[in-house]
């Protein structure tokens, strides 16, 4: 099991993927960062196959939620020219069955879609209701809402389809592989390895510790601090509905980073952690001028740094925060003192330092303080 602990200390880690299928079933999935290639997916697969695994492969992106309706009434409606961001997986419904379970499996295969539940229950939707979406081919598109499931059978999204019925609306983005029944896990994942030394893989384990950098799924994200509807406007940039920024976004001026804007809940965490900075002596590592000018808080818009598939950026919530950017590159070396990134994991943040592809700057909430 040597092999298997250093593999996981290589590969795992960047916003880790979100287990799938039911607790009772030893389930891997293995993705790439920037999204999954063709070669690296033929490799994974390959190797499952060799092993006398089964596998299917899931897509994963952001689609724009228009409404939700029950017959004349409507459940849930985005304001004019705005959109709700949904977290969506899409996936061979027959080849996942043992881990969609039976219900979710013959709804997608028929056409329909799959709510998770708490993003059913955020909204009020439930099986029976007609959604309206705007897919990636850019016009909008209906669906019967079928089933609402535990949010664990799709991987913690909120929205699942048929890979067959993605395609027809242009949602096509391979994000990992699952594989389950798959004999000795630690020969497996060095059979990939061994092809695949250049790739920067992620891997989520069912026998891993638990990550003091995983971060939360888009769903728990909305459940803590509220869902809001967005606009995109250039490039990654998008403009959010005024109720909601109104009553969580608040300007705020904390010693050593000055004055910026973050959500509301976070002002007594970022004070704590500030202040135990301080009584570390940790304080003059922090760079002001640099957080003023390159780093901060709130900024609405996308994710960056490669095809996200159009997810919103924990920055777009207020409860993320970057600091020392410019010693602590995306992607780059990690300039951020050890000490200050442990206070900042025990007041409930995730580090990026600890990412596969490192933002050693960055900070996001994920969980309450130890």
């Amino acid at each position: 099991m040597i092999v298997l602990a250093l593999m996981a200390t290589v590969l795992s880690g960047v916003n880790p993927l979100a287990s799938v299928g039911p607790g009772d079933r030893n389930v891997l999935t293995i993705g790439e960062v920037g999204g999954l290639s063709a070669e690296v997916e033929a490799t994974i697969t390959s190797a499952a196959e060799r092993f006398g695994a089964r596998w299917v492969t899931y897509h994963q992106g952001t689609l724009r939620l228009v409404s939700v309706e029950r017959g004349d009434e409507i459940v849930q409606e985005a304001p004019g020219g705005y959109f709700y961001p949904m977290s969506t997986i899409a996936v061979d419904a027959a080849r996942a069955a043992p881990l969609l379970g039976g219900e979710a499996s013959s709804v997608l295969r028929s056409g329909g879609l799959v709510f998770g539940e708490t993003s059913a229950r955020l909204r009020g939707a439930a099986a029976g209701d007609r959604v309206t979406l705007i897919g990636w081919d850019g016009r909008t598109h209906e669906f019967d809402v079928g089933a609402v499931v535990a949010d664990e059978l799709i991987g913690w999204a909120e929205l699942a389809l048929d890979v067959e019925t993605a395609a027809q609306i242009g949602f096509e983005r391979a994000s990992f592989v699952a594989i389950w029944d798959h004999g000795p896990a630690d020969e497996l994942l060095l059979a990939m390895w061994s092809q695949l030394p250049d790739a920067l893989l992620i891997i989520d384990a069912y026998f891993d510790p638990d990550d003091p950098d995983a971060v939360l799924p888009t769903v728990l994200v909305k459940e803590h601090f509220g869902e809001f509807a967005y606009r995109p406007t250039s490039g990654d940039r998008i403009i959010l509905d005024s109720e909601w920024r109104l009553a969580n976004i608040i300007d705020v001026d904390l010693p050593y980073l000055g004055p910026f804007r973050c959500h509301k809940d976070m002002v007594p965490l970022l004070e704590g952690a500030l202040e135990e900075i301080e009584a570390e002596g940790l304080a003059s590592m922090i760079d002001r001028r640099d957080f003023q000018i390159s780093g901060g808080c709130y900024n609405p818009r996308l994710i960056r740094g490669g095809d996200k598939g159009g997810a919103v950026s924990r920055h777009t919530w207020g409860i993320a925060i970057d600091i020392n950017p410019s010693d602590n590159p995306y992607g780059g070396r990690v300039g951020m003192d050890d000490r200050i990134g442990e206070i900042f994991r025990k007041w409930g943040f995730a580090w990026g330092a600890g990412w596969r592809f490192t933002d050693g700057g960055h900070f996001e909430w994920t969980h309450g303080i130890e």
